[in-house]
């Protein structure tokens, strides 16, 4: 009989522990207890955090390096050699690994061009395109064929090892394609930088068709990523997750109208678990929290007048025109309280001045262009000539 009750004293007991940790580790829906303000506010202010954090990063220096970082005197060439010859460079072209080339000045001067452009040597095999230079030169790009006072004793602590890589141009009398695709990992003193990827295809051959892809991954798990698609349909999407959960996402997409069919477009702005839409299919803005439509609250775009002023006066539009994260407009909220906020405001002016930085950067990113292409086309041509 003891051990009767002693065996259902456990089973009971066990029962209390298990029916106590199903309730502790259920999934409750975050910040139930918020109203719709309450939890813009909490993810603002994750998202201030996010670019924070990603603005300190070594990264963030690689991302949003542009033409007018050229100073100290020199002399930069806005030409892209990627599209003035057709040329074809593969991974298989270009594989192993390559360190950069560490002259010494000529006694008596302090800085000079190399004639020949040569910057790498061929060090050892390897079946990625790996690159390793000082980091001095891979944030000055327009440094890498300069020979200055000090070169000798930098070292070769900064490394791109690029697993996929494609840069092709192919001309015809219509036009010309373009194909490009990169995918490589960025270390600087042997830790960690980023992951960078950019699938690029323009087709002007026949009509324009555009598509881009670009993506940086940081090492603490944040990615910011930028797409747009040109042709019957035009795309664009800036977006900013944290181990692929987003924390913001701006998407449009807009389909042309024939003669049988209207134009349709869609816009969404997403911030945590908010979600702001608008489509072609009706005149007002939606609000929806963890996928549910929020009744009462209103949205209403505040135009930037400075936009306007310059479409009266010709000039062309893009597509940061069409985005809040770019500056194009400012929303108003207005809740079933009829409390209000601007979204600019609860962001904040500078994090918002920060991300347009980073997603305007995100196309055509001057790094890649002006280090990673310039040391293939190097690497390929050094190659060529062995073969000759």
């Amino acid at each position: 009989m003891k051990r009767n009750i002693f065996t259902v004293g456990v089973l009971l007991f066990f029962s209390a522990v298990l029916w106590s940790c199903s309730d502790s580790d259920s999934p409750k829906i975050e910040n139930e207890d918020q109203d719709l303000e309450q939890t813009l506010e909490v993810k603002t202010q994750t998202l201030s955090e996010a670019v924070n954090e990603i603005v300190a990063s070594p990264g963030f220096e690689l991302i949003t390096m542009k033409e007018s970082s050229t100073k100290e005197g020199t002399t930069e060439d806005d030409s892209d050699d990627r599209f003035s010859i057709e040329n074809t460079i593969t991974l298989e072209d270009i594989k192993g690994v390559y360190d950069y080339i560490l002259p010494t000045a000529e006694e008596g001067t302090e800085t000079k061009m190399w004639g020949l452009h040569t910057a790498f040597e061929r060090v050892a095999d390897s079946s990625n395109f790996v690159i390793r230079l000082p980091q001095e030169k891979a944030t000055r790009p327009w440094k890498m064929y300069t020979d200055e006072d000090g070169d000798a004793e930098l070292d070769n602590d900064f490394v791109v090892d690029a697993s996929q890589y494609l840069s092709s141009t192919v001309m015809n009398s219509e036009g010309f394609v373009f194909d490009y695709l990169l995918d490589a990992d960025i270390t600087i003193e042997e830790e960690a930088a980023g992951e960078i990827f950019v699938d690029w295809d323009m087709n002007m051959s026949n009509g324009m068709n555009f598509e881009y892809a670009s993506e940086f991954g940081f090492p603490n798990g944040y990615s910011v990523g930028h797409e747009f698609t040109f042709g019957d349909t035009t795309e664009f999407a800036y977006n900013l997750k944290m181990d692929g959960d987003v924390l913001y996402m701006e998407e449009v997409e807009y389909i042309r109208g024939t003669a049988e069919t209207d134009a349709e477009y869609e816009y969404a702005l997403t911030i945590g678990n908010i979600k702001i839409v608008k489509n072609s299919s009706g005149d007002e803005y939606m609000v929806y929290r963890d996928g549910e439509l929020q009744e009462g609250a209103v949205i209403s775009v505040i135009e930037d007048s400075n936009a306007t002023e310059g479409e009266s006066e010709g000039e062309e539009e893009d597509e940061s025109d069409n985005a809040f994260c770019r500056g194009g407009f400012d929303i108003k909220i207005t809740f079933a309280d009829e409390s209000e906020v601007v979204l600019s405001e609860l962001i904040g002016e500078e994090t918002l001045a920060q991300l347009d930085e980073i997603f305007s950067s995100m196309h055509d990113m001057y790094f890649v262009k002006k280090l990673v292409d310039v040391a293939a086309r190097e690497v390929s041509k050094m190659a060529d000539d062995t073969d000759e």
